[in-house]
């Protein structure tokens, strides 16, 4: 039996919460824990979360707030290339700004459901475990990695931490391509005498992810340099979006009707 918070779950009920999409889940396990106070339910079985999944059906299907800010672990995960907590804060005060609460509300006629927020994602390296390609705008940390041969010692402990095959043996010497390599910098932790070495940290912006009835992964639209390109590229895509959204749909969504093209000129216009 799995305990969260001050509730007790079930192995099952556990199960099932899994399967609730990740983005209404923190919310449906709020409000169904809420539920068995009332019913003075002290463990979460399978049989009470259907129950509780009856009561509350319209309930958490309906969003209060317009708008998420997802992230990783970041400082907690060995992956992480560098903490972006300060810029998810950055990101929630910059969608406050733009009151996309109020917009979508009057925008989905005061119906407001969890399929109409507006997502932000951020990873804290290529992994993107936080799942920011079905996000409106997402973004990931990378590391432009060199190499230079003069240095290695040959040690090729390198190439046993590259997933994809950017570094790999030619008799005996190593070869790094450049063009397989997604900067995750797990090659850089290993190398000990830095012949792999990264010149660039960046942040690469994803526009236009989205499930449902036609899902569409985000796509590239520009690898900005610091957080005050990443700041100023999220509030373009807020303004294209507010310009072009005609009934709370997502920015993906309005990308299929217009054209991917064109919101990328918007973005990258000076």
């Amino acid at each position: 039996m799995l305990k969260l918070n001050s509730m007790e779950w079930t192995e099952e009920a556990k199960e099932t919460l899994k399967k609730i999409p990740f983005f209404v889940r923190p919310k449906v396990k709020k409000e169904v824990e809420k539920y068995a106070k009332t019913k003075n339910v002290k463990v979460i079985t399978q049989e009470f979360l259907l129950e509780a999944k009856k009561a509350l059906l319209g309930k958490l299907s309906s969003s209060e707030k317009g708008y998420e800010v997802v992230g990783c672990f970041f400082k907690e995960c060995k992956n992480t290339l560098k903490d972006l907590s300060g810029l998810l804060e950055k990101t929630e005060e910059l969608l406050k700004k733009y009151d996309l609460t109020e917009f979508l509300l009057k925008k989905t006629g005061g119906h407001l459901k969890a399929h109409n927020k507006f997502f932000v994602g951020f990873a804290g390296c290529p992994n993107s475990c936080s799942r920011i390609h079905i996000m409106d705008i997402g973004i990931h940390l990378f590391v432009e990695v060199t190499y230079s041969k003069e240095v290695c010692e040959g040690c090729l402990s390198c190439i046993s931490v590259c997933e994809e095959e950017a570094i790999v043996e030619n008799k005996g010497d190593v070869e790094f391509f450049k063009n397989k390599c997604v900067g995750c910098g797990a090659c850089l932790k290993v190398c000990p005498t830095s012949a792999l070495a990264s010149e660039f940290t960046g942040y690469k912006v994803y526009v236009g992810g989205k499930l449902g009835r036609h899902p569409r992964l985000a796509t590239l639209v520009k690898v900005c340099k610091n957080e005050e390109e990443v700041l100023e590229l999220i509030e373009k895509a807020l303004i294209y979006y507010k310009k072009f959204n005609t009934k709370g749909e997502r920015l993906g969504t309005i990308i299929q009707k217009r054209g991917f093209e064109e919101v990328k000129k918007f973005l990258l216009e000076s």
